[in-house]
């Protein structure tokens, strides 16, 4: 073993005594051997190729040469990563924000929004009107952070997910009918709305127009309280002035003798205008 070791080193002597000496010092002395290397894009997809498909699909204004953002290259450059407010300027509102890459995670898709816990005070730089009805309506949404109902970018989460629906025929878009997330306790509504959706609130008033037995049976609730919710109107609106004029001088209310609108019971007053009228 120790002859084959010998003779091995031996071999490895004869072989380097055999180069020239000039050789070795015209390698030292090549041209240009201190003149620092470039680079292009073909050159960052040989070792980066995911990044550049990332920018390809969802780089959006990210969508530039590599060189642009990124000056030099380990190890001769080492602080290769440029500072947002270097592109990203503080004119807008937005951009002064602090720690951009606690939620713009990923600079080559700088749209994929990731929202850490708790946020609110970033958001509120894009997304004014939103606080800006918190604050006028306050409600116990106003004091929840927007990450709270928001776990992502763009994100509308169903009303269940916290709240139970007032009735089990209730869908997950029916919430919005009546209210809006920043606003929940001014109730409006549009055109579409059901009654039966009204008397999962109402539901005493629910049950006695199902009861009655007159026209206003058939008409939706929506059809008399359509302008804001908890307004009355007059009957005078569908029914004008249906009486003799001597009537509607001594009954300025229609309650008088109908009762109420969802029952239309005959009370006292409408039968003693009967008995007077046959005598």
């Amino acid at each position: 073993m120790e002859k084959v070791l010998s003779l091995i080193l031996c071999t490895i002597c004869l072989c380097l005594l055999a180069v020239p000496l000039s050789h070795l010092q015209a390698e030292t002395d090549l041209p240009g051997k201190d003149i620092k290397a470039t680079v292009d894009v073909s050159d960052c997809r040989k070792c980066h190729e995911n990044v550049l498909f990332t920018l390809s699909i969802k780089g959006k204004a990210h969508q530039t040469l590599c060189g642009d953002c990124h000056k030099g290259h380990p190890p001769e450059d080492v602080n290769i990563i440029t500072l947002c407010s270097q592109c990203h300027k503080d004119d807008k509102e937005h951009f002064r924000q602090e720690g951009c890459l606690t939620c713009h995670i990923d600079p080559h898709a700088p749209l994929e929004i990731q929202l850490s816990h708790d946020i609110t005070k970033p958001c509120l730089s894009c997304h004014k009107e939103q606080m800006e009805q918190l604050q006028k309506y306050p409600s116990i949404h106003t004091t929840l952070a927007c990450t709270a109902c928001h776990n992502y970018h763009g994100q509308i989460q169903p009303c269940r997910n916290c709240h139970l629906p007032h009735s089990d025929t209730m869908q997950d878009d029916s919430c919005t009918v009546c209210h809006q997330a920043h606003m929940p306790l001014e109730i409006s509504y549009g055109t579409a709305i059901l009654s039966e959706d009204c008397g999962s609130c109402h539901k005493d008033v629910y049950k006695k127009m199902i009861a009655n037995t007159s026209k206003h049976r058939t008409v939706a609730c929506i059809s008399c309280h359509a302008d804001t919710h908890g307004h009355i109107p007059e009957c005078q609106k569908c029914h004008g002035l249906p009486h003799a004029e001597q009537i509607h001088a001594r009954h300025s209310i229609c309650g008088e003798c109908h009762g109420l609108a969802h029952t239309l019971e005959a009370t006292a007053a409408s039968t003693n205008i009967f008995v007077k009228a046959r005598k």
